[in-house]
């Protein structure tokens, strides 16, 4: 084709016909130019075409890790709102409150456990980490997006602190309870089924109750946890905004 073009501007130079070689040029500049232009649009479509199949599957991969991070944020939540029940099913019994007939065994195990949370963001820390978390158009979504890992961050600084305050109430329990007694009356499957022997050593936990230093470790405790079931809520919270957004986008 290019030898053509070239053949005919050839011709009309040699028959000296300038102004038509002139027009005939200026034309296939134009054809040129509409060519390249013609050239990039068909480029630019392809690569909105591949960003939006690319988006659509990063919504999707978002949207997998989401609903995980919604569903073990529940699972964290309940058990968080069991142990607060507990710890003031306890209180309810110390002190002047005390009744032979009550049974702390069963809810010692509760009282000193801490839901640990562990949310899945490979995907979001790859879009982050590639700079590729501009893929996604939506700013609204894009925002709570970002703003997700310093919220989590500031619901695992609260949970560091509840294990910390959590070990003492175990130590506490170590010097002046029996561990071996709960364990005989836990539901808790991964200690039944280590099959621990009885104590060989006369404790009754319920003494624990008559102590002013148990009651305030565990009214301690349940301040912390409710501070901690507290970041847990607000987690959950925009967990549920980014999943309906990420749907949203989907359906689009």
């Amino acid at each position: 084709m290019i030898k053509f073009f070239r053949k005919i501007r050839q011709k009309m130079l040699t028959e000296n016909k300038f102004s038509k070689y002139l027009i005939y040029a200026i034309g296939e500049i134009i054809l040129v130019v509409i060519g390249i232009l013609i050239a990039l649009q068909l480029n630019n479509y392809n690569d909105a075409l591949n960003k939006n199949d690319f988006e659509q599957k990063a919504l999707l991969n978002l949207k997998l890790d989401f609903e995980y991070n919604q569903s073990e944020l529940n699972k964290s939540i309940a058990e968080l709102k069991e142990i607060k029940k507990n710890s003031f099913i306890i209180l309810d019994n110390t002190g002047s409150k005390y009744q032979a007939s009550f049974d702390i065994d069963s809810l010692l195990q509760s009282v000193g456990n801490v839901p640990k949370y562990y949310p899945q963001n490979g995907f979001l820390l790859d879009l982050i980490n590639s700079g590729n978390l501009g893929i996604i158009k939506n700013d609204i979504l894009r925002n709570k997006l970002s703003s997700w890992l310093p919220t989590l961050e500031t619901l695992k600084d609260r949970e560091k602190s509840v294990i910390d305050f959590s070990d003492d109430f175990i130590r506490y329990i170590i010097k002046n309870g029996s561990w071996l007694n709960s364990d005989e009356k836990t539901n808790d499957e991964e200690i039944t089924k280590i099959r621990f022997p009885k104590s060989g050593f006369e404790i009754n936990n319920n003494d624990l109750l008559k102590n002013i230093e148990f009651e305030n470790i565990v009214e301690n405790l349940i301040v912390y946890k409710s501070l901690l079931l507290d970041r847990h809520e607000k987690c959950i919270e925009l967990n549920k905004e980014i999943i309906n957004l990420l749907e949203t986008e989907i359906k689009k």
